[in-house]
């Protein structure tokens, strides 16, 4: 069965200028290509994948990414970083629709003030994605948990994903108030969860998988096997020493008691379905 990662990254630190990571990330501040995913997934089932941005409205972004996919295969799927509040986002949107790659939009909130996903214009330009049959990806961290179902409620058609479970605090093993304001949030059928991202919010130099068990469980019981799909973050992870294997082997054990359908839902089929894959 050829799996879906539903989030990785590449970057070129001279092809674009990035916010993050920084010269003080060792680590991470280095070009990332695409043959390095395809040479990090030969460990694992994983075939296909989804980009999703790095960068802050900024559609080149995208577009370097889907003509890179005309020479590599793994690139299913592109979620792109557009400003939702421009009067242009319908001209740009119209450009980026002519590529059947281009599948949504994500905005790092961590750049704005907290209640920006609260502003009417932002939810003017989630509506238009809702209009076309877009998606957009959540990247929360706890602290904004409090004002997603209002805005939930109020775009019912469109489908949301909430990246990186919501980043709770698992190297404090702080479970409340993320445990309750994610199963408020995994009541509006149009929200799904990214199983990601996990290693980055354990200690990074001394995380096991025990730390992460209650946090998956707990998604697990709120969203359900059919709101739920594997992502890597890919290579955010090797923050925490994590090679691509690594992540996968990790989300794998988390879930001992999954039948063979329910794998194949997590790490393939709910991915295809939310970002409507060609696969």
């Amino acid at each position: 069965m050829a799996y879906v990662d539903t989030h990785f990254h590449i970057w070129e630190l001279d092809r674009f200028e990035y916010a993050w990571p920084t010269k003080d990330d060792k680590t991470l501040f280095k070009n990332f290509q695409i043959e390095d995913l395809e040479e990090a997934v030969k460990a694992t089932p994983v075939k296909h994948a989804v980009f999703v941005q790095c960068l802050i409205n900024k559609p080149e972004e995208a577009k370097w990414v889907m003509e890179l996919a005309k020479n590599h295969s793994i690139i299913k799927g592109v979620v792109a970083g557009l400003d939702l509040t421009s009067t242009d986002l319908p001209k740009v949107l119209d450009d980026m629709q002519q590529n059947q790659l281009f599948k949504g939009c994500r905005h790092i909130l961590d750049f704005e003030d907290e209640k920006w996903i609260t502003r009417e214009d932002v939810f003017q330009g989630l509506k238009v994605l809702e209009d076309r049959g877009l998606t957009f990806d959540l990247l929360l961290r706890p602290h904004l948990l409090k004002y997603i179902p209002d805005l939930v409620r109020r775009l019912p058609k469109l489908q949301f994903v909430v990246d990186h479970i919501a980043k709770p605090y698992v190297k404090e093993g702080k479970m409340s108030p993320w445990k309750e304001e994610i199963a408020a949030i995994a009541e509006f059928p149009n929200v799904w969860c990214k199983i990601s991202g996990l290693v980055n919010e354990g200690d990074l130099n001394n995380w096991k998988r025990e730390d992460f068990q209650p946090y998956v469980d707990h998604i697990i019981k709120c969203f359900g096997i059919d709101r739920c799909m594997y992502g890597s973050d890919w290579p955010v992870c090797s923050q925490a020493g994590c090679k691509y294997v690594d992540v996968y082997n990790l989300i794998n054990d988390l879930l001992p008691s999954l039948s063979d359908e329910d794998k194949e839902k997590l790490f393939r089929e709910n991915g295809r379905k939310f970002y409507s894959l060609q696969i």
